[in-house]
């Protein structure tokens, strides 16, 4: 299997965020043993970094977006190796926020 995706649930709360939807905390979460996961940008942006395990060559955020609206999509981030943080922005202008943040790996290349 060229990747693996461990989701995580990241709830996320801004100040006014989302006014009409439900809001959630913002909680830093470890998305397995050697990756971690984290929102920023007011909740707006999706961070992902993996660390030691040598196995894994690549990885990437995986971000679930919601609107106000209460619709939801994912978008990627960029693939990154190792001890680097791959992000995902759901939007620049406030409209939508992280609602969930998992990793995808690649062990080959």
């Amino acid at each position: 299997m060229l990747s693996k995706t461990r989701l995580l649930l990241i709830p996320t709360f801004a100040a006014g965020f989302l006014a009409a939807s439900p809001m959630w905390a913002t909680t830093a979460a470890a998305v397995s043993e050697d990756c971690t996961s984290w929102s920023s940008n007011s909740g707006q942006t999706g961070n992902v970094k993996c660390d030691s395990d040598s196995a894994v060559r690549h990885h990437r955020a995986v971000v679930t977006c919601m609107n106000s609206g209460g619709a939801k999509w994912k978008i990627t981030g960029p693939w990154r190796s190792r001890n680097h943080v791959s992000s995902a922005t759901c939007s620049t202008t406030g409209t939508a926020g992280v609602y969930a943040i998992s990793v995808e790996r690649n062990y080959h290349g």
